[in-house]
């Protein structure tokens, strides 16, 4: 059984409820109603940190100066400069505060920040064929992060290795998976010495010292500090966070042991969270980051994701929970199927545009907002921003196509020289062709193969380009590489065309 973890959120309900009150009763303040993407009022904010100069989650600009900070169970009270050092990009965090009339600035009560798991990689990651994503263990709980769409700190995509010892942050997909937004690398495995943290279900608990928790063997004794749990003990059936050292593969010593509460509580005013679809029965019934959802009266961005939307998508849920179901306003795209990697063209700050030349002589203009996470891979440059960007920057940007048919850009990443890709749908015609040559349109640029390219279908199994032409429809999702190798420089002329699912 999936939980999804939520430490102490009924003290933070309760702290929403009061602040709330207490503001409507004063005739005045700083309540509004939903504007500009982001939620009017005090409430919740629960979501990935894109930016600092302030903290950026969910679009909204949240003030933090005198902002309470938990950081992995570590009260801190500091000002808001010192936000980009107890915290980072790509972490799901939590914040409590007010939101401004428009909707997209505020100032934060307090932030809180709970890692999902931290320990050793069990074996290897394994790469998919695409070597866009690789799949390892922690503790029993599968991870996947993405080349592109994962922060890393003190580690990156390339060098994971089996035994790093990984702290991760993200969401739980339908298939219990943690989709990871942000993994820093604590050390190396050392057994006796390393520091842990897991989150489950007590199962197997012997009434004296020993349980277990998702397959690991935990143990406590007279130095174990227990928060929230009645007798300085736990009971099967309890959600627990575990803090210890490690001892063997498959088991903890436990310096720590904390009852979490699960969900927001039954009745919050306003709620902005960021999550994956689960459970999906229909846009009255389903779940984000382990709350039940209600969006039938809700408006969708784009509005085709009202009849697209499924489990594993990633979306953004603003709205009220009254009786423990998130009653939804609008529901959001976050993520998405369209991708590119190409070199900076130029750039307008004031509109948050970017133009990427994918093939010599034809552009590809994109779309940040105040949401889109921007990360410097390249110089670690913080803060990073669309003014930051250069021309002639390499960015790998992944975001979707909006019903206006605008690239809105979900995650930048300004990386070394690497191939140009473009990942989205076709248009046929003019998608059109053979072996011998052809083209492939995406987003309006317009690809030229040849008989070198190589084609794929959706299993990534070889075909012939006169069979990628006779099967392609208009709408596929297709991914286009020209490679970027030195000696064997990107030249306008796909060297892959693949079928993408």
């Amino acid at each position: 059984m999936m939980h999804q973890s939520h430490k102490g959120f009924i003290t933070i309900v309760t702290l929403v409820l009061v602040v709330f009150v207490a503001a409507c009763g004063g005739g005045g303040g700083g309540g509004g109603s939903v504007a500009g993407g982001g939620i009017g009022g005090t409430g919740v904010t629960s979501g990935t940190v894109s930016g600092f100069g302030s903290v950026f989650v969910n679009g909204i600009e949240f003030e933090t100066d005198g902002a309470s900070r938990d950081v992995d169970d570590v009260t801190d009270i500091s000002n808001g400069s010192d936000d980009d050092q107890v915290l980072g990009i790509g972490m799901v965090v939590t914040i409590i505060g007010t939101v401004n009339d428009d909707g997209v600035s505020g100032t934060a009560d307090s932030i809180e920040y709970d890692d999902d798991i931290e320990g050793p990689v069990a074996a290897a990651p394994v790469e998919d064929q695409d070597m866009v994503s690789k799949t390892f263990e922690i503790f029993n709980t599968i991870v996947v992060v993405g080349r592109d769409a994962t922060v890393f700190a003190a580690t990156d995509y390339d060098n994971l290795a089996q035994n790093d010892l990984l702290e991760v942050s993200g969401y739980f997909d339908v298939d219990g998976k943690l989709l990871a937004t942000r993994v820093e690398k604590k050390g190396d495995l050392e057994f006796g010495i390393s520091k842990v943290e897991i989150k489950g279900e007590v199962s197997g608990f012997d009434g004296i010292d020993t349980f277990m928790l998702s397959g690991i063997t935990i143990t406590f004794d007279g130095t174990t500090v227990f928060e929230d749990l009645a007798g300085d003990t736990v009971k099967n059936g309890q959600f627990v966070e575990v803090e210890g050292t490690l001892d063997t593969p498959t088991s903890i010593a436990a310096s720590r042991i904390e009852l979490e509460e699960e969900g927001f509580g039954d009745d919050v005013d306003q709620i902005s969270i960021e999550g994956i679809v689960t459970d999906f029965n229909d846009i009255s019934s389903f779940k984000v980051a382990g709350l039940p959802v209600n969006a039938s009266s809700a408006t969708f961005e784009p509005a085709a994701l009202e009849a697209s939307i499924a489990d594993g998508d990633k979306v953004e849920v603003e709205g009220t929970i009254a009786d423990g179901i998130l009653k939804a306003k609008e529901v959001e795209q976050r993520g998405g199927d369209a991708r590119v990697s190409a070199v900076v063209d130029s750039k307008n700050s004031t509109a948050g545009t970017i133009t990427l030349q994918v093939v010599p002589g034809q552009f590809l203009t994109v779309r940040t907002d105040s949401q889109t996470q921007i990360e410097d891979k390249l110089n670690e440059e913080e803060p990073f921003g669309v003014s930051e960007i250069d021309a002639g920057d390499f960015l790998n940007v992944e975001g979707f196509v909006d019903g206006n048919g605008n690239f809105i850009v979900s995650q930048i990443e300004r990386d070394e020289l690497g191939d140009i890709e473009l990942r989205g749908p076709v248009d046929k015609p003019p998608t059109d062709g053979s072996t011998s040559a052809g083209t492939v349109s995406i987003l309006g640029i317009s690809i030229a193969t040849d008989d070198s390219t190589g084609f794929e279908d959706v299993f990534e199994d070889p075909m012939s380009g006169t069979d990628f032409f006779d099967q392609v429809s208009d709408g596929d999702l297709v991914k286009y590489t020209d490679f970027n190798e030195e000696g064997l420089p990107a030249n306008g002329i796909a060297d892959e065309v693949e079928f993408e699912d």
